[in-house]
């Protein structure tokens, strides 16, 4: 009997936290429910835009900006949310962005503000209305608030594959509550260099400097996702977004798209005085007077080997960028056969060189440049050069062939 009324207490003990536990996970559930159901509700006075910013003048504001608009009217709150904020004050920002280990972070700013600055700096500002139910944008206000704790704000950026406009288009498109969704697939099969240069194309020397950093690999054909890093790719992207809901119908992701600030431009002429200084006219301008030189060369039967050593030094002072460029977390970055011109050999053999020219015998060094000029030439059927490097390796060209046919035989 006592053993029954043991027993009889150990079943009633177990039975009681079995119930108490449910009752919790019952009253949780409905406290959870509770408010899934009153943050649904106060959805209604949200509205959720994508913004799409004009170029600007500065080297990092060529290609455009995405924000976040968000606006919750009952609170009397309208933020812009973006994912480009950085600082050049970052400790060693600029080997840390040429190695592509630069942070940006999230960056939450009142819109009135927002709105000051592109004023200011004259450029456009496209607002898309999103077309989102009420579960959606609760689940982008929650993943919205999670981004923006300290430490989640940072993130590794990247400007093909993880930069402010893709970050902005993942955090909207992750959180539909879809099926599926649509959208206009034409596509040319562009290349990252053929999609940047159409925004770079009035700024010569930036788009100089892309290019002499860029590799062969961007100029590898993409799909139509890939052009989603600039701006207003994105922009008419969402534009030709249907929406299939999980019932079958059908909505379109934008339902209203107006600029907030209307200082379209619809293109820029090139100025004579940018004319003129453009990298093709100034290193062309070069070659002709280094070939004119080097014809002075073969009727004086001088030694010009100061030319020469400035030549070798500059252009393996920059050799040196592009060596650099091999240990790039940039993926489009690491082969460029750019640097069979711009030697960084050129100062290995630099002293050797220039000692045995002066002694008017020829050096090695000169064949292998001359024949790694050659590999250039025949390079540029796989990769887009930099405009004017050409002209900078038939300089190099002619130097090499004077040093190895011309120079010893005017002992």
């Amino acid at each position: 009997m006592k053993r029954l009324k043991s027993t009889f207490k150990i079943v009633l003990a177990a039975f009681w936290v079995i119930f108490s536990v449910q009752q919790k996970a019952e009253a949780k559930s409905w406290d959870d429910a509770h408010l899934r159901d009153s943050l649904l509700q106060q959805m209604d006075a949200v509205d959720i835009s994508l913004l799409t910013c004009g170029p600007g003048t500065e080297v990092w504001s060529l290609y455009g900006h995405t924000a976040i608009r968000y606006q919750n009217h009952d609170k009397k709150t309208d933020v812009a949310v973006n994912y480009g904020a950085f600082s050049f004050e970052q400790d060693y920002f600029v080997p840390r962005f040429v190695f592509g280990l630069t942070d940006y972070c999230m960056d939450v700013m009142p819109m009135r503000v927002f709105m000051r600055e592109y004023e200011h700096e004259g450029r456009w500002v496209v607002q898309q209305d999103l077309n989102l139910t009420r579960e959606e944008k609760a689940a982008i206000t929650l993943a919205l608030e999670q981004n923006s704790l300290p430490e989640n704000r940072d993130y590794r950026y990247n400007f093909f594959y993880d930069n402010c406009t893709t970050r902005a288009k993942d955090m909207i498109i992750y959180h539909l509550n879809i099926s599926d969704y649509k959208s206009d697939n034409q596509w040319n099969n562009e290349s990252y260099r053929t999609m940047i240069h159409q925004w770079n194309e009035h700024h010569r020397w930036s788009r100089f400097g892309n290019d002499l950093l860029l590799g062969v690999k961007s100029d590898f054909k993409t799909d139509k996702e890939a052009s989603f890093f600039l701006p207003d790719s994105l922009r008419k992207h969402f534009n030709s977004i249907v929406l299939i809901n999980n019932d079958g119908t059908t909505r379109k992701l934008v339902s209203k798209e107006s600029y907030l600030i209307d200082n379209h431009k619809t293109g820029e002429t090139l100025t004579i005085e940018q004319f003129l200084l453009t990298p093709v006219t100034m290193f062309g301008f070069l070659f002709v007077i280094v070939l004119l030189i080097s014809l002075l060369q073969l009727y004086t039967k001088g030694n010009y080997w100061l030319l020469d050593l400035f030549l070798l030094l500059s252009s393996g002072v920059a050799g040196l960028i592009l060596l650099a460029m091999v240990f790039s977390q940039h993926p489009t970055v690491s082969i460029n056969l750019q640097i069979l011109v711009l030697n960084p050999l050129s100062l290995v053999f630099l002293y050797s060189t220039m000692k045995a020219e002066r002694k008017r015998l020829v050096h090695v060094y000169w064949k292998v440049l001359f024949c790694c000029i050659i590999l250039f030439f025949i390079g540029s059927f796989w990769q887009t050069y930099a405009e004017g490097i050409s002209f900078v390796a038939l300089i190099l060209l002619v130097r090499s062939w004077m040093a190895v046919r011309v120079i010893p035989k005017n002992k």
